[in-house]
């Protein structure tokens, strides 16, 4: 998605269209994958401080256009939202590069995955929203997915 195109969207989730919003959603658009805050600014074109990116991101997730969530290390992790990557996923997180990787899981478990949520739902009176499974590991070469 191009800038034009993440101006347009920005406008029409009501928020200002601000050069650090821009930044942030081209930097996650540009990565493929989960980065913390701090790696989102050293990707920034510009020198964005960590306190406004931290703002961006808030704001960005109450449009839903972010999705956030804590590698094992308790990081904020940071990717485009369901809506913008149109597509579900899973994550797997490297603890010995520290690194977030996207995992798609096969048609057949994704329909076991929706069939459990579906009975949680039943059993417990509750309307699942979304989900998410994440796996962590350790590689055995260390270094190897770098941020």
């Amino acid at each position: 998605m191009d800038n034009p195109s993440f101006t347009q969207l920005l406008k029409l989730k009501g928020l200002f269209v601000t050069n650090a919003r821009l930044q942030v959603l081209n930097v996650l658009t540009n990565a493929g994958a989960p980065l913390t805050i701090e790696n989102i600014a050293k990707r920034s074109k510009e020198d964005l401080p960590v306190s406004t990116l931290y703002r961006v991101i808030a704001d960005l997730l109450d449009v839903n256009l972010v999705n956030t969530f804590s590698s094992p290390d308790q990081k904020l992790m940071v990717e485009l939202s369901e809506d913008m990557n149109e597509h579900h996923h899973h994550h797997l997180y490297c603890e010995s590069c520290e690194k977030v990787l996207d995992v798609d899981l096969d048609v057949e478990m994704e329909k076991m995955i929706d069939n459990l949520i579906a009975k949680i739902e039943k059993t417990q009176g509750i309307e699942i929203k979304k989900h998410s499974f994440e796996m962590y590991g350790k590689c055995n070469e260390p270094g190897k997915h770098v941020n």
